[in-house]
């Protein structure tokens, strides 16, 4: 079920996210030896970025932290077709992390060979843990989606695999992505949005009919564990309730 996390501003809200990201770290890490995080490559504020470089460096102990990409492009971050916004991109140049600890997706392989080359890999990593990720981070796309699970395509039911190529007709190229039942098998899973362009999605998975062919965003739920939603009131604007 999602728990709401509604603060005034963007600025406002990342600060409260960061604080809770390294509060769930930090706790993780009192009985465990790793701390694992996936990450959309979507738009994620990057003001969380700046403010956990800035004020929480120092209060995470980076070499139990490792890091997997919940989706990508098959092209090079150089080519003019790559995400501005490549979250994972962000957070390796930000933050001391060893390179062993990054997992990344191969974009020079064919996608059905890159799909089944990142899943060996995850299959492999969580071998023995009774949940895949610690943390999920999600983004939200203005049409509901979160990954690169887009709607209207029937590989978003896939229920077997935990990787799989899509291709994406508006970009005209192949995207990688973590199917939903990865996900929701990941410890804790939080979406991370701000905006006002981004209310309309936002009432539509949250308080619309459950479509998820048309709001993937909504196949990210599980019975006995929560989803945080952390909004500022821009992107909440459909869900605060006027004051009379």
């Amino acid at each position: 079920m999602p728990k709401l996390h509604i603060y005034k501003n963007e600025k406002e809200t990342c600060n409260a996210f960061a604080e809770w990201f390294v509060q769930l770290v930090n706790d993780t890490l009192k009985t465990a030896d790793l701390f694992t995080i996936v990450l959309s490559a979507g738009e994620i504020p990057k003001p969380f970025y700046k403010l956990i470089s800035a004020d929480f460096i120092d209060k995470i102990d980076w070499t139990k932290i490792h890091i997997f990409s919940g989706d990508e492009s098959l092209v090079t971050f150089s080519d003019a077709k790559g995400s501005s916004n490549n979250s994972e991109g962000v957070f390796f140049e930000t933050f001391p992390l060893s390179p062993a600890h990054i997992h990344t997706i191969n974009k020079n392989m064919p996608p059905e060979e890159a799909a089944r080359n990142y899943e060996e890999l995850l299959r492999t990593f969580f071998n023995h843990s009774s949940s895949t990720f610690n943390l999920a981070i999600l983004g939200l796309g203005e049409d509901g989606n979160t990954l690169s699970l887009f709607p209207g395509n029937d590989e978003n039911n896939d229920s077997s695999n935990w990787v799989i190529p899509i291709y994406n007709t508006k970009e005209d190229l192949y995207k990688i992505s973590l199917t939903a039942p990865v996900i929701n098998a990941s410890a804790v899973k939080a979406f991370l949005i701000t905006g006002k362009r981004k209310q309309e999605a936002v009432e539509n998975v949250l308080k619309g009919k459950y479509q998820p062919e048309k709001y993937t965003a909504q196949l990210i739920q599980t019975v006995n564990k929560t989803v945080h939603w952390f909004l500022d009131e821009a992107a909440a604007g459909k869900l605060i309730k006027p004051t009379l």
